[in-house]
């Protein structure tokens, strides 16, 4: 277990670097931050920032983010622009794209690979055929918008579920609680809203110790909260040092401004969900989670189908995608502006993929293609406001690097005076797949000679 454990780790982290992108929708307001960060030393946004999704407060703007995210790009941008000056390249342009390429190498694909792995051991609990478990994995992270936003830019999302999945799969082993509570606190640190999730965790994790003495309850309690409050005080005080309350964020200032100036066309984060919410995050082209994550028919299936082995885990992740749905339809901005899919529900994709573990694998398969045939196409292409133009797209296109257009377009032109007509990724197509080959071969033996008995 392992080997195949490593052979996941390996191939998630390969083919995530693979389609990488070099730009996104929403990189800029992590940029910015790193930027003011690494070369001001504060937070204060320097003044050539992107002013979208940023607020003036006492005279200096400020990011409407949570500070974790840059903290910890902070190191990769600081080590990467000593390269760029030593090779004497000072454009903006290729520094962010740079850094856009970099955190998803460095930072998400590992931290992906780990939660495929995690996903592996919490699916070898709920069912001991490894093929399930197996496509299930890939499925989860290149068959769902896990895959676009660990790849396009830099997002938020992927991070924040891949810490709140981290803990709550140390929860059902009931592993090191202040271990839980830094994760939970770390993800809180680096998204405003994990609140929500973390929310959950906890009255979960409170369900799975109910039966513990009142000693060792409250002894697990205070190690759980003393992880947790360690990146809490940090996020409080980061709040205060900006907003001058402990409880306000900048982005509660944000819309308060706008609301003040008639800038905001809602007057507040959150209200009742419509009927254009509901259909725009279900089942529309727009945003739709059936359509770019054909998978969630399956889950559909396994809710309203009589269980045997209806237990505490699949009962949390019905929950968990319940309110993380809800919730995402109360949110003005449901849409998520320019994006691939419903991406507020991004956090939710690891427990829509645990309960599709009762269903037939040959639906399994099915579905599962299916869903990285439209989450490949997503990855190949740049966002737009229909799935079905994505796929379009794809279909008339075919594979795309993004990262070797720009190197093509953008580097080799301007600072080689290399001027190529085109160029193709289908050679690093058949490199990756063959050295995946290798890795896999004994795995894939293992299970042809299984398959003839």
């Amino acid at each position: 277990m392992k080997s195949i454990a490593f052979k996941i780790f390996i191939t998630v982290f390969i083919l995530i670097a693979l389609h990488v992108a070099p730009n996104g929708s929403q990189s800029d307001r992590y940029i910015d931050s790193v930027r003011a960060l690494v070369e001001n030393g504060s937070f204060v946004l320097p003044s050539d920032a992107n002013p979208v999704d940023s607020v003036r407060i006492n005279g200096n703007l400020y990011s409407v983010i949570a500070p974790g995210l840059p903290i910890i790009l902070a190191p990769l941008y600081y080590i990467q622009q000593a390269v760029m000056s030593a090779l004497n390249i000072s454009s903006r342009e290729v520094s962010n794209a740079v850094l856009n390429l970099v955190s998803n190498i460095f930072v998400m694909a590992p931290l992906i690979g780990i939660t495929a792995v995690m996903m592996f051991y919490t699916l070898k609990d709920l069912t001991s055929d490894l093929r399930k478990q197996i496509w299930l994995v890939f499925i989860f992270v290149f068959g769902s918008l896990t895959f676009f936003y660990a790849t396009s830019g830099i997002w938020v999302h992927n991070y924040t579920m891949s810490l709140v999945f981290i803990a709550f799969s140390l929860i059902i082993t009931k592993k090191n609680n202040f271990a839980i509570g830094l994760i939970i606190g770390l993800a809180q640190l680096i998204d405003y809203i994990a609140v929500l999730p973390i929310f959950l965790l906890l009255g979960f994790w409170g369900y799975t110790n109910r039966k513990n003495s009142l000693n060792t309850l409250m002894k697990e309690i205070c190690l759980l909260l003393s992880g947790y409050a360690i990146f809490l005080i940090g996020l409080m005080y980061y709040n205060y040092s900006i907003t001058g309350s402990a409880l306000q964020t900048p982005n509660a200032i944000f819309l308060q401004q706008a609301i003040q100036e008639g800038r905001a066309i809602h007057k507040s984060m959150f209200s009742m969900p419509s009927l254009a919410s509901l259909w725009g995050i279900s089942f529309s082209p727009f945003r739709g989670i059936f359509l770019y994550f054909p998978m969630m028919f399956l889950f559909a299936w396994t809710l309203i189908k009589k269980q045997d082995d209806f237990n505490k885990v699949m009962l949390f992740c019905y929950l968990f995608f319940g309110f993380t749905f809800f919730f995402n339809s109360t949110y003005y901005a449901w849409s998520g502006d320019s994006c691939f899919g419903p991406r507020h529900l991004v956090t939710a994709m690891p427990f829509i993929i645990l309960p599709i573990v009762n269903c037939q694998l040959k639906y399994i398969k099915i579905f599962g293609i299916i869903s990285i045939f439209i989450n490949l196409a997503g990855v190949s292409t740049v966002p737009s406001n229909n799935v079905f133009t994505n796929i379009a797209i794809f279909l008339y296109r075919g594979l795309f690097l993004h990262w070797l257009d720009w190197i093509h377009k953008t580097i080799l032109p301007q600072y080689f005076n290399i001027n190529l007509s085109s160029v193709t990724p289908f050679f690093i197509y058949v490199a990756i797949a063959y050295c995946l080959y290798l890795i896999w071969k004994p795995v894939i033996a293992v299970a042809r000679r299984s398959t003839s008995r």
